[in-house]
């Protein structure tokens, strides 16, 4: 019982001895304190540090020397933060994007078990280059009038780079390079540097690059620019489909349409419709255009033997873009349109007289040419020209002509054939034929010759031989004979005379 006596003292000695020890300890405890340079400052973390890197140690002090632990505190500091309390490195939990978070306040303890400092630390996430430029209010478009002056802004390309310093400046440019626009590399305005031609090209796709200046890592973004062009009417009408050429056959009825003449307005982004006028070579308005439709009509008959037809038209035609109210704008084209007469024989050989008369002398020499001009001329052409000539009637053979082949128009010469008489026949008539090859058509010319009496043939007596007789009684003077000399000839007056002799014997 004794024994149990004592043991119950010192227990109870013993508890009233660590009470006191723990009185003593609270009264006489130093507390830690930490160390570390950023608690009086800021703590610089990177913002491209990696999960679960060491971005730090606590340092604390304890006048005790008791064990340390460390720790942090609060929602935001534990969520992105974790401390090893035994050592005091903290190391990062999550990512950290200086652009989304900048700083944190955090607050770290340090415990020797027997009481808790804590620490506020200011921690700035320093920036890093890991953002490229971003454009704003895409998509890019503009729509300009292909005559916008060389210079004008057209654009304003926007776009920003979170991060800071250079890798925070913007430089912009097209790539690739455009030849006819400019961007300013700070600003991002675009200008017109070369003119325009909506009808060279409508539309132009540049691409835009925007690049910070971080040295060591620069970042870039691209974005696409649609510059429409507008059409403007700068542009004169064209027509198409040239030359124009075409022939046309003679005999045409008027209202034929000969051809369509098509101009276009070269301004294709809203063209403008044409009206077509003749402006010279219409001799006789032979043709008539229809103003709008470009049809090219023959408008009375057509003759190809007539001189003002017979080498064909060269017409200048103008086509003038309307406005939308039909009046003519001052955009206008010319153009030469050459029409052919195409020949259909349709014309006869002809003379240039109906009748030919000539007096030539008996004594003409085959060969002698007749003082006639015979002209015959068949007004078509090519083969429709070509036709024969001959003479016809009696004794036409006494002459001949040249050429007897002729093709167009020639001179036709008539010639003697055989020897002239006179006395045998004084006086020829013949007609003279022209005649078409490949037709029926004939041309027809009468032919008269007188020939000239010359004194070319010696007298003649009327007998060989005169056989008479005479009476004895015969006295000196009687005409014993009569001789009858035949010599005709022909008078200036075309009278003719006998000569007669007589002659006298004395018996």
């Amino acid at each position: 019982m004794e024994f149990f006596q004592d043991v119950h003292r010192t227990t109870i000695f013993l508890l009233i001895l660590q009470s006191w020890s723990l009185a003593f300890s609270s009264v006489y405890n130093r507390l830690p304190y930490f160390t570390n340079y950023f608690f009086d400052n800021f703590l610089l973390i990177y913002e491209d540090t990696s999960v679960g890197a060491s971005i730090t140690q606590l340092l604390a002090r304890d006048p005790d020397e008791d064990s340390l632990v460390f720790g942090v505190s609060g929602i935001e500091g534990n969520r992105y933060f974790a401390v090893e309390s035994q050592t005091g490195i903290v190391w990062l939990k999550l990512p950290l994007d200086r652009e989304t978070k900048s700083e944190f306040i955090v607050e770290f303890s340090v415990s020797d078990n027997q009481g808790v400092v804590k620490g506020t630390v200011n921690i700035q996430v320093g920036d890093v280059n890991d953002n490229a430029p971003t454009f704003h209010n895409q998509p890019y478009s503009v729509r300009i009038p292909e005559d916008t002056p060389v210079g004008t802004p057209i654009y304003i390309i926007n776009a920003t780079d979170p991060d800071q310093g250079v890798g925070g400046t913007i430089l912009f440019s097209f790539q690739p390079a455009s030849q006819f626009f400019a961007i300013d590399a700070v600003r991002g305005v675009v200008t017109v540097i070369r003119p325009l031609d909506y009808e060279t090209t409508q539309a132009y796709q540049l691409q835009v690059n925007a690049t910070d200046q971080d040295k060591n890592k620069p970042l870039s973004t691209l974005a696409n620019l649609a510059v429409i062009v507008t059409d403007v009417q700068d542009m004169d009408p064209v027509f198409i489909n040239l030359p124009y050429s075409t022939n046309i056959y003679e005999n045409s009825a008027p209202g034929t349409i000969v051809r369509m003449i098509t101009a276009i307005d070269q301004d294709r982004g809203k063209p403008r419709g044409i009206g077509y006028t003749i402006v010279s070579g219409n001799k006789n308005s032979i043709f008539a255009l229809d103003y709008i439709s470009g049809a090219l009509t023959l408008n009375g008959p057509l003759d190809r033997e007539n001189p003002l037809y017979s080498s064909g038209f060269v017409l200048t035609v103008k086509g003038t873009e309307l406005n939308e109210d039909r009046s003519p704008s001052n955009a206008t084209v010319n153009t030469t349109f050459n029409i052919l007469v195409i020949d259909l024989n349709d014309n006869a050989p002809e003379f240039n007289r109906s009748e030919y008369t000539v007096s030539i002398t008996e004594l003409a020499q085959v060969g002698f040419a007749l003082p006639l001009f015979i002209q015959v001329q068949d007004k078509d052409e090519g083969t429709n020209s070509m036709f024969d000539v001959y003479l016809v009637g009696a004794n036409s053979n006494h002459f001949i002509i040249s050429p007897t082949a002729v093709q167009g128009k020639a001179d036709i010469r008539v010639r003697v054939a055989e020897p002239l008489d006179y006395e045998r026949l004084s006086h020829y008539e013949f007609s003279l034929f022209a005649n078409e090859t490949f037709s029926d058509h004939v041309g027809l010319a009468s032919v008269k010759i007188d020939l000239i009496n010359e004194n070319d043939n010696r007298p003649i007596f009327s007998q060989s031989l005169y056989n008479i007789s005479l009476f004895e009684n015969a006295t000196v003077g009687m005409s014993v004979l009569r001789v009858i000399e035949d010599h005709v000839t022909q008078d200036p007056e075309g009278c003719k005379w006998t000569n007669h002799m007589t002659l006298l014997t004395y018996g």
